[in-house]
């Protein structure tokens, strides 16, 4: 769904609220403390005067809305807002910054970036599916991301890069996390968990650190420049080419990342990637995500507790 079917869709807030009620009950409402579905809808005015339409349970007599404990949790943004924001994310192929979706959406700064990180928390995987499970080729390598400081040396950029393993799928899936060194004891786990038993054939580079993480019968391990000397580099072409789009967007987009954060954004890319033919349901999956998960406080994001 992209901006200009937002603003025809939902005209009012009304019409956003309603889109996420069914989104968040299906089924029909029913109570967040004792699941009852006897609920009734009623309408009040806080202390700023503001309209709220609240739902309360018959049995137990909870007042409860439709954001209350989701990601859209005490949040003062119409609903219009948040789901431009939402297109906007969906959309952006390469990324968007938190300024840019501040002026598109008309607020400050802050508020943006506490929107997006709130959004990208929602497209975390909630269920790791190992890739590889349906016998896939998977090409494994790592990069580094940032590096320079101004004023500083080579050496002091060099402490400053941050090592990123990628798992990418041929034609399919990729996985990107952050990891403290590209050695055995830091990839292993991210193997463990993301690699599937039934892959087909695992390929990498000649870094020795692979020989022993994986099973020999189908480790096939490459040299790069034998490769370009004979057929060009193709062997990890498509976990490069995850790498380079990436990188793109930090450049174009981001500029700068805090290797606090830099796994959410990681996890918005590989969420984005690994739906690439599902655009026209990105956003409906993305908003029932958005219901399912806790509220994420800005406290909490910043670990100013």
């Amino acid at each position: 769904m992209n901006l200009l079917k937002i603003t025809q869709t939902f005209k009012t807030q009304d019409d956003a609220l309603a889109y996420l009620t069914q989104a968040r009950w299906p089924d029909g409402v029913r109570c967040l403390a004792c699941n009852n579905d006897k609920v009734y809808r009623i309408t009040t005015k806080g202390k700023t005067k503001k309209i709220a339409r609240l739902f309360e349970c018959a049995e137990c007599g909870l007042h409860f809305s439709a954001t209350t404990g989701t990601l859209f949790h005490d949040s003062h943004l119409p609903l219009q807002k948040w789901f431009m924001a939402m297109a906007l994310m969906c959309e952006a192929k390469k990324g968007i910054s938190a300024n840019q979706v501040a002026r598109h959406i008309g607020v400050q700064y802050k508020t943006a970036w506490h929107l997006c990180h709130r959004i990208r928390r929602a497209m975390e995987e909630k269920t790791i599916c190992p890739l590889g499970n349906e016998g896939q080729v998977v090409e494994i390598d790592e990069v580094y991301l940032g590096g320079r400081i101004r004023r500083k040396g080579v050496k002091a950029g060099r402490d400053n890069k941050v090592p990123v393993l990628g798992l990418a799928e041929r034609y399919g899936r990729i996985h990107l996390e952050v990891i403290d060194k590209a050695r055995a004891a830091f990839i292993k786990p991210v193997l463990d968990n993301h690699l599937s038993p039934n892959v087909t054939q695992i390929v990498t580079d000649a870094a020795s650190v692979y020989t022993h993480l994986l099973p020999k019968e189908k480790h096939l391990e490459v040299i790069h420049r034998d490769e370009l000397e004979t057929k060009g580099w193709t062997s990890s072409q498509t976990v490069e080419g995850v790498f380079s789009l990436f990188k793109r967007g930090l450049i174009g987009s981001y500029h700068r990342l805090s290797k606090d954060h830099l796994n959410n954004y990681l996890q918005e890319f590989c969420y984005r990637y690994n739906r690439r033919g599902q655009q026209k349901e990105m956003f409906a999956g993305l908003l029932g995500d958005m219901t399912h998960r806790p509220p994420l406080a800005y406290k909490k994001l910043t670990r100013e507790f």
